[in-house]
């Protein structure tokens, strides 16, 4: 059913002509058939899209044309290419922009989906070398360990492994991290706002007790990020490392170039 389906078409029964007076160019008028189709359910996840042969076939354009439509589909993260076998609808990914501060919460619902979060552990320990660095903490000292899933929709994002100074904010010993947005709590708690944050951006393999709450296999490559919150002053509030599903999450930035150029 699947493949005739695909055989026949998935953006309609016949071919269609572009209109090339119209506003956009044709290459947005293709994506627009495109994003309209998986927007649907026209096309599912997992499902092979029209090649660039089909598009060029229906849509009377050229491949140059087709191929950038499904280049921007794969820029935005939307499908997946399989050499040998065609293009894929793959699995949402949420998007984070680089050049604001979210909560991951707020970063889940700017995407459309409902933020989630399941308590994995929570102990209060002592502080090791890079944990009392981050926090500028002494080392040894009674710091919270929280792990959390954090899900979209009910589905399983990231996992986030935070520890938070009670020395310094002995309110937060006591919050229920069963809520979803720890900056929101934070707030909540002490009446401080978070204000900034430090972050890096790692590749790593994801280890066995971390990969099953996310559902994939031990050692799949992932993204890693690890992040310092601050209120005002630069006083550190909380030093957490998420590691975050392959297939559902992305990191996104724009770049310009510097307003001054070099001379040589």
């Amino acid at each position: 059913m699947r493949e005739e389906r695909l055989e026949r078409g998935v953006l309609g029964g016949e071919r269609q002509g572009l209109s090339r007076g119209s506003e956009g160019t044709l290459y947005h008028q293709v994506l627009t058939e495109l994003l309209g189709a998986i927007d649907s359910g026209g096309i599912e996840v997992g499902e092979r899209l029209p090649s660039e042969a089909d598009l060029v076939e229906r849509y009377g354009v050229s491949r140059t044309t087709a191929r950038r439509a499904l280049d921007e589909l794969r820029r935005q993260g939307m499908v997946r290419r399989e050499p040998g076998r065609g293009t894929f609808l793959a699995n949402p990914q949420l998007r984070s922009d680089l050049a604001y501060l979210y909560s991951f919460s707020d970063e889940i619902k700017r995407w459309g989906y409902t933020p989630g979060a399941r308590l994995v552990s929570r102990e209060v320990v002592e502080a090791d070398e890079r944990v009392s660095d981050r926090l500028s903490v002494e080392v040894g000292e009674r710091v919270l360990y929280v792990r959390r899933l954090r899900l979209a929709d009910g589905r399983p994002i990231f996992v986030c492994d935070s520890h938070l100074p009670i020395s310094r904010f002995p309110e937060l010993e006591a919050a229920d991290y069963g809520s979803t947005s720890l900056h929101k709590l934070f707030e909540e708690t002490t009446g401080r706002r978070v204000a900034k944050a430090r972050q890096w951006i790692l590749a790593a393999s994801i280890p066995p007790d971390i990969a099953s709450l996310l559902e994939v296999e031990p050692g799949t490559p992932v993204l890693k990020v690890e992040r310092v919150a601050l209120y005002e002053n630069e006083v550190p509030v909380e030093e957490v490392v998420a590691f975050f599903h392959p297939e559902r999450y992305q990191h996104y930035n724009e770049l310009s170039s510097p307003l001054t150029s070099i001379v040589g």
